[in-house]
């Protein structure tokens, strides 16, 4: 797991510096707060290509496959940890 993170942690995709560091210091955040952090990146990134004017209908398309993917992915934790 802490290999998976640390790929995550220098990925990019992880918008909080703090959360970046503390992966790195060897800490294991909830996986919950994981999925939140890449479910407001995928929102981000979604609304920026939407915003686009130079934007094709497919990379559209894609960000949007992509939100839907990670709500999904948010959902399932969610129902995860209420189990």
């Amino acid at each position: 797991m802490k290999r998976i993170l640390d790929q995550l942690a220098r990925s990019g995709l992880l918008w909080d510096d703090e959360m970046v560091a503390a992966i790195f210091a060897g800490n294991i955040l909830p996986l919950d707060d994981i999925a939140l952090a890449l479910m407001i990146g995928v929102m981000d990134a979604e609304a920026l290509v939407r915003g686009d004017a130079g934007s094709t209908s497919n990379e559209k398309r894609i960000a949007r496959q992509c939100l839907a993917v990670a709500f999904l992915t948010l959902v399932a934790c969610a129902k995860e940890q209420a189990s």
